[in-house]
């Protein structure tokens, strides 16, 4: 059994992700500037007088390794949602309080005319030092701060780029989808100057809402290209000075880790430290061929696999009881994915990206179940293998890449019915040899799946052999050189027809 759970672990279980490390080249930085007076201060880039209702917005600045985009608050006078818009262009332009982000423009680059708003699309038109964006890392991070920005604000669906008023050049006549909101999951890389600066505003009493783990996920959650929306409804699980938040989008749920500041002890504020790999996935949220894939299996106690696009699909189901998987971590030469009962339901279905070697995958409790699973799994394991009815087999685990489950006997037919992963084209084999060790049958069929996952076979042996007993192969043939390959061997008894 596993020492730690998966809620907890998964930042440090699959060493699967490929890290995205994006240079930061081409983006000029900002210095130093003093800290706001407030929460959400008056925004310096406009003089208000005399002073006006204002609302907070929302602006969006690259991380130092233009990796993310960091959302940071301001107070703009209220207005038309082209005067917001207008305003929010303006703050993004005069960079960010925090010194340890970026502008995401060069500086120098203005705003050359009010931000103009007509059915729904916003044209910006920014001065020529935009062209001077250097470096595919910071285009995107500019473009994706300027959408982020105005995502918010009523009425815009899109945003019309244009440089100098032309629509040509590398971002002049750019069209950006405000609604298209894509998810940017890479890892969250650890800024010490940035936690000491924000540990620093709530030691003078302000944002005392980062002491709050949920409150920091609602806003710095953002980061990722999650809505409002969306992190509002999130959850969390705390345990100590670290915490998991699940929040969900279209069906799949994504979590990440928030860590306190230690060096601050209780009143340390809390940070992002961490996007785990594993997602959670909703039946409806799968493609039709995964879902296919689930269907075989929902009426079944069985842990089973599936190789699709870039990532390693994992499903736990019980006849009886509920199932949740919680995480997965490599031990040794095996993915183990650990499971609990708390919070979970027939099926539940995960994913982590593509092991970078062939795992044998493994199904393990956490702690044994107590409910109705547990009259049809061991403390440790879950049964990997019942028959197409779901009844019965509960002591056949599926290991190794073919295993046997039923053999049926007639007069010169023997029926084999198993389960096999790895082959080649589905195509799975069985041979019947005497004690002599001679080819007495031979018969051929196709699994329900190939590769990764585990493939359901029926095949017929006609054969003429007198009753005895026989070793009966189940395997598949090299495409390298045609030799055979045994998968599994189980000894059989013919009977007296």
């Amino acid at each position: 059994m596993m020492k730690q759970t998966g809620r907890m672990a998964l930042k440090r279980a699959l060493p699967l992700m490929v890290a995205v490390a994006l240079g930061a080249s081409g983006c000029a930085g900002v210095g130093p500037q003093q800290a706001p007076e407030g929460e959400a201060p008056i925004s310096p880039s406009v003089q208000v007088q005399p002073p006006v209702k204002t609302q907070t917005v929302t602006v969006f600045y690259p991380d130092w390794q233009v990796q993310h985009v960091i959302p940071e608050q301001r107070q703009v006078p209220e207005g038309s949602a082209a005067e917001l818009a207008t305003r929010v262009v303006e703050e993004l332009l005069a960079g960010p309080a925090d010194p340890t982000l970026q502008r995401p423009f060069p500086d120098g680059t203005r705003l050359l005319e009010p931000v103009s708003l007509n059915n729904g699309v916003a044209a910006v038109n920014l001065s020529e030092e935009a062209n001077r964006l250097q470096g595919s890392a910071s285009v995107v991070a500019a473009l994706s701060a300027l959408r982020l920005s105005l995502s918010e604000i009523p009425g815009i669906v899109r945003v019309q780029l244009q440089v100098d008023g032309r629509s040509d050049g590398d971002l002049g006549g750019m069209v950006l989808e405000v609604m298209d909101r894509g998810l940017y999951l890479y890892p969250v890389l650890p800024n010490p100057e940035r936690i000491k600066y924000l540990q620093g505003r709530a030691d003078q009493g302000l944002d005392p809402w980062r002491r709050d783990p949920l409150e920091v996920a609602h806003f710095d959650g953002r980061m990722f290209g999650f809505t409002a929306a969306e992190l509002d409804q999130a959850t969390i699980q705390q345990a100590g000075n670290e915490a998991e938040v699940y929040v969900t989008r279209d069906g799949t749920t994504y979590n990440f880790t928030l860590v306190r500041n230690q060096a601050a002890g209780g009143n340390g504020i809390w940070t992002i430290a961490s996007l785990n790999p594993m997602q959670w996935h909703a039946y409806e949220s799968l493609p039709f061929a995964l879902q296919s894939w689930a269907d075989r299996y929902t009426e079944t106690t069985i842990g089973a696999t599936n190789a699709e696009f870039d990532r390693l699909y994992l499903l736990a189901s019980v006849e009886e009881g509920d199932v949740r998987i919680t995480g997965a971590a490599t031990e040794g030469g095996q993915l183990v994915v650990s499971l609990t009962e708390e919070g979970g339901g027939p099926v539940s279905i995960a994913s982590v990206p593509l092991p970078g070697a062939d795992l044998e995958t493994v199904f393990r409790w956490e702690t044994p179940p107590v409910g109705p699973a547990s009259r049809h799994t061991s403390p440790e394991t879950l049964p990997r293998l019942y028959t197409a009815d779901g009844t019965g087999q509960a002591e056949t685990v599926l290991t190794g890449n073919a295993v046997v489950h039923t053999t049926a006997f007639e007069a010169g037919r023997i029926t084999v019915m198993g389960y096999a992963r790895h082959l080649f084209e589905a195509s799975i084999s069985a041979r019947l040899l005497d004690g002599k060790g001679q080819e007495v049958a031979v018969g051929h069929g196709t699994a329900t799946a190939s590769m990764w996952d585990w493939g359901e076979f029926t095949i017929v042996l006609e054969h003429s052999v007198p009753p005895g007993e026989y070793r009966l192969e189940i395997g598949d043939y090299s495409m390298r050189d045609g030799a055979w390959q045994p998968r599994t061997v189980k000894y059989v008894t013919v009977p007296a027809r």
